[in-house]
């Protein structure tokens, strides 16, 4: 028997895992760009809470926090406490032939805080400097430029810390009114504005869902079964990150809640082909 064997190879094997070898490569690079993404975006969140957390607010001072944009404006509070208003009632007399009207509830309009807020140090000291030109134009800023996300456009949000009422909503920024303002020297270093704020609330809207762009099959769920286990092996996913997305599109598509676990002999939809990887990368 020869010592040397002759080896069969067809002219495109080669090929082949060439390029399966690339496309492996390809989602290497991949994972490893979307870590460093969320690397960045968890040193720079860190970064930015400290630079809240040094703040420190004296009893008249507020702050109008952006955490979208990390910016924010630090003013003292005018005399007299922020007058809020609106939310309350809602509640209108519905007429009903020969009987008295009823009482129903048609939903109240947003709340408004009103906040006098003093801009700059002059004449008073102020640690964080005396120029206010900054502040007037971060205002500015946050009242007229509305930020797109999702495809919609909506005002930019704003927390209130310090001393004021309701301190924990959302708010935009429905009006400046300003006042008088002091220049020394060419800059602005005094100013008076008063900001009127809305309680923001999204709109939620009911998408359509295509359902033949969204294949899915159905499996019993068996006594013994565990569901991460069965996500992970029906779907086919790589890594936690994968499974804690792919556990929200089962729940998505069976209307189950977040977090719950399905019943002995629950009829579940679980998607076929990999439709639902898209969006995986933008939550």
């Amino acid at each position: 028997m020869s010592d040397k064997m002759n080896w069969s190879v067809s002219p495109g094997a080669g090929t082949v895992i060439t390029r399966e070898r690339a496309r492996a490569e390809q989602r290497r690079a991949e994972q490893a760009a979307r870590r460093a993404r969320r690397e960045a975006q968890r040193k720079n969140a860190a970064a930015w809470n400290r630079k809240k957390r040094r703040v420190n607010l004296a009893g008249d001072e507020v702050l109008l926090v952006s955490n979208e944009q990390r910016t924010f404006v630090r003013a003292r509070l005018d005399d007299g406490y922020p007058p809020f208003f609106g939310g309350y009632g809602g509640w209108e007399d519905e007429p009903r032939p020969g009987q008295v009207s009823a009482t129903v509830y048609r939903g109240t309009r947003a709340p408004q805080l009103r906040l006098s807020l003093i801009l700059g140090g002059w004449p008073y000291p102020a640690p964080w400097g005396a120029d206010c030109d900054r502040d007037i134009r971060m205002l500015d800023h946050y009242a007229r430029l509305p930020l797109e996300t999702d495809g919609e456009e909506r005002p930019t949000l704003l927390r209130v810390m310090g001393k004021v009422p309701h301190h924990h909503r959302r708010w935009f920024i429905q009006n400046l009114q300003w006042g008088e303002v002091d220049v020394y020297r060419g800059q602005r270093v005094r100013a008076l504005v008063t900001v009127t704020l809305r309680m923001y609330v999204p709109v939620e809207l009911l998408k359509r869902k295509d359902r033949a762009a969204r294949p899915t099959r159905v499996h019993v769920f068996r006594r013994g079964e565990r569901f991460d286990r069965l996500i992970h092996e029906a779907l086919a996913v790589r890594g936690a990150g994968e499974l804690s997305w792919a556990r929200k599109v089962v729940l998505d598509l069976n209307d189950m809640r977040l977090g719950a676990k399905p019943r002995v002999g629950q009829r579940l939809k679980l998607p076929v082909g990999g439709w639902w990887r898209k969006g995986m990368n933008r939550r």
